[in-house]
């Protein structure tokens, strides 16, 4: 009788709504029959392609036994990871499973004049710096890493960089264009004084409030002057003078006077850094919350596209990277960004991007092509580091107009991800697709502009995501 009632339950609902069985993903074991009511699991949360990543899993249990390594992530995306609410959501359940093994990648996007997060990391300088941002037209500017060039011809600056205690470092990595030197860093300055000479031009003339008692002979002679003099600075046709008026008294000397000045002259002291193939890193013997970036005196000009921290701890790094308004298009215009790729050496690599794509109505075949570049680009500089897709959220045009892009985008990145070896995570299913746009509305994941996501809604898409890819990882162990 169970069998026929299933039975007629999917011919009731592939009649009923018009879809096919698998449309529906129903399936035996995810059926629940109560007396009263029917519920379908139209979706599971789980990565598809997910033994595109058995690498990843097994440096995962070898940190859980053996405590003996990190895993380095980097999470590359547009506004979603520039704010770091997604992205560190993530991160946090990472590192409170594996461990904490430091921040990873970080900019000063404040500089740059970008909305960048503040929680974890704080720069500031007491200088201004140049920018350009990656989602601009190509040019020759250094768009690395970070998707923002940040530069300058001043000579004079520091940068002072403030973590929280959570993610204090032994080490930190310096990238910039060419692997030059061009930023030392310090924890200190020193202290020394000396004596320069200072010329300063003499004033032409000077004041005296007129005292009780006094009369102008006395205060001619007083400042080296004759009684005519004084008079005819001040306009006086008699010596008659009042008491508490003020006279200017006219000086005859002119030109420039040298005077003596002691000057403490505080500078920082740089530290010993040690040159890698992408990048200048210093080690110290102690953890450290603060540090100061300073310009190599040899240099002339000056640019900045990241820092890593790192501590000396095994478990997790989890590198944020993401522009406002950033497309595949547009990180694929500067291969330098591939290329100080792997200054972060990163083992998993996630990608989430697809939304601005789908606002510029850019096709699912255009979409692919731009995806597959940018996995190869990956591929090309690190070979053994795996990958994420992640499907971009559902989203609606104007507040009421379904985004079909981004349905076509989810459907050909799963149907591509064996082919080219990645795992991937159907957000777009997860959360309902264009028909749940509205009720994710109504219960506050998604803002009014049906387009971005509340911090609620990167909550839960952080929480799902990491389910999902728990729920691999266990199968891994336990299939082995």
């Amino acid at each position: 009788m169970n069998k026929l009632y299933c039975l007629f339950t999917l011919f009731f609902f592939t009649t009923f709504f018009g879809q096919d069985v698998d449309s529906l993903r129903i399936e035996m074991d995810s059926l629940v029959i109560e007396t009263d009511t029917l519920f379908v699991e139209e979706f599971k949360n789980v990565l598809f392609n997910d033994q595109a990543l058995k690498n990843t899993f097994t440096k995962l249990e070898d940190i859980e036994k053996n405590q003996a390594r990190k895993l380095r992530i980097v999470h590359i995306g547009d506004s979603h990871i520039q704010a770091d609410i997604l992205s560190d959501n993530i991160r946090q359940s990472f590192q409170n499973k594996f461990g904490n093994a430091g921040l990873g990648f970080t900019f000063p996007y404040k500089l740059a004049g970008a909305n960048g997060t503040s929680k974890h990391a704080k720069f500031t300088s007491n200088s201004s710096f140049n920018s350009y941002k990656i989602i601009k037209p190509k040019d020759d500017k250094p768009v690395g890493i970070s998707g923002i060039a940040l530069y300058t011809d001043q000579k004079k600056f520091s940068i002072e960089l403030k973590v929280k205690e959570q993610y204090r470092f032994n080490s930190i990595r310096i990238v910039t264009p060419k692997n030059e030197n061009t930023f030392q860093v310090a924890t200190d300055y020193s202290t020394s004084k000396e004596i320069t000479e200072e010329k300063i031009p003499i004033k032409n003339s000077t004041s005296h409030k007129i005292k009780k008692g006094e009369v102008l002979s006395k205060i001619a002679q007083k400042y080296g002057i004759t009684v005519t003099e004084l008079k005819k600075a001040n306009g006086l046709k008699s010596d008659k003078i009042n008491f508490g008026k003020t006279l200017q008294i006219p000086n005859q000397k002119s030109g420039f006077e040298t005077i003596k000045k002691e000057v403490v002259k505080k500078e920082f002291v740089p530290l010993q850094q040690m040159q890698f193939s992408y990048s200048y890193d210093y080690f110290a013997p102690d953890l450290m919350e603060t540090i100061h970036l300073i310009p190599n005196k040899e240099f002339s000009n000056f640019a900045l596209n990241g820092v890593v921290l790192e501590n000396e701890k095994p478990g997790i790094t989890y590198s944020a990277i993401g522009i406002n308004g950033a497309k595949t298009t547009d990180y694929n215009k500067y291969d330098l960004f591939y290329e100080q790729l792997s200054a972060l050496e990163p083992d998993l690599v996630i990608i989430s991007l697809g939304t601005n794509e789908s606002f510029d109505k850019m096709s699912g075949d255009s979409y692919l092509k731009q995806l597959n570049q940018m996995i190869g680009k990956i591929k090309t500089n690190n070979y053994l580091t795996e990958i994420i897709v992640t499907t971009p959220p559902p989203s609606q045009f104007k507040r009421k107009y379904k985004n079909t892009f981004e349905a076509d985008y989810a459907q050909k990145i799963v149907e591509n991800a064996t082919e080219k070896d990645y795992a991937v995570w159907d957000l777009y299913k997860v959360f309902g697709g264009s028909k749940r746009v509205n009720a994710n509305h109504k219960a506050g994941l998604i803002t009014g502009d049906k387009v971005h996501y509340t911090h609620e809604g990167y909550k839960k898409q952080g929480n799902d995501f990491f389910s999902a890819f728990m729920q691999s990882y266990e199968l891994f162990k336990t299939s082995k």
